[in-house]
């Protein structure tokens, strides 16, 4: 497979990082071409379909980075209980470190555009089922009985989108705090493989 090229790849971080800043109908080209240092050719050379193909590769790229996330946690994390605080604990320090101004790259594509563009509905689909799908293989692997991994890998996923609105509305990182002692929680009374 070829590689992409510096000014494609440059420019789908910068897309990422200002989808997570301003959403996808608040960012332009020209936000893009600033941000990444990429020359104004680059656009429609690497991006032919349009914004629409950019936010697919924002998409694509966010959740090929959570599922590399979840891999390298589980890797780090003894249980289930420790991997699901470990999830909770990497958006909620992202967000922290970003002064409560970045959000998640995906959510402004499925809130203001997915619904209307089979392409982008498919891809952001496609997006959080992977997450899910990895968290809760990660989660049997660390001993959970399947059915209640997936639930609860669905219910990390979920409650992390939540917990990034309403810890950047309050500028508080309390709501990952609560998602994380409840999670934990659920994990530990788990029925695991062995029961």
């Amino acid at each position: 497979m070829p590689r992409q090229s510096s000014a494609k790849q440059q420019m789908i971080i910068a897309a990422r990082r200002l989808f997570r800043e301003r959403g996808y109908l608040g960012t332009s080209f020209a936000d893009v071409l600033a941000e990444s240092g990429a020359p104004r050719g680059s656009v429609y050379f690497h991006f032919p379909d349009g914004k629409e193909e950019l936010a697919a590769e924002v998409a694509i790229a966010h959740a090929a980075e959570s599922v590399a996330v979840i891999n390298r946690l589980t890797d780090r994390e003894p249980s289930a209980s420790a991997l699901l605080r470990a999830f909770v604990a990497h958006f909620r320090d992202e967000i922290v470190a970003s002064g409560y101004r970045e959000g998640c790259a995906v959510a402004p594509i499925v809130l203001e555009v997915a619904g209307a563009t089979p392409r982008l509905a498919a891809v952001t689909r496609r997006g959080f089922q992977d997450m899910i799908t990895t968290l809760s293989a990660r989660l049997v692997d660390k001993g959970l009985e399947s059915d209640r991994a997936r639930e609860l890998a669905t219910l990390a996923v979920t409650g992390m989108e939540g917990a990034l609105v309403v810890s950047r509305a309050l500028q508080d990182p309390e709501p990952f705090e609560a998602l994380s002692v409840r999670l934990s929680e659920a994990a530990e009374s788990a029925p695991t493989i062995s029961a």
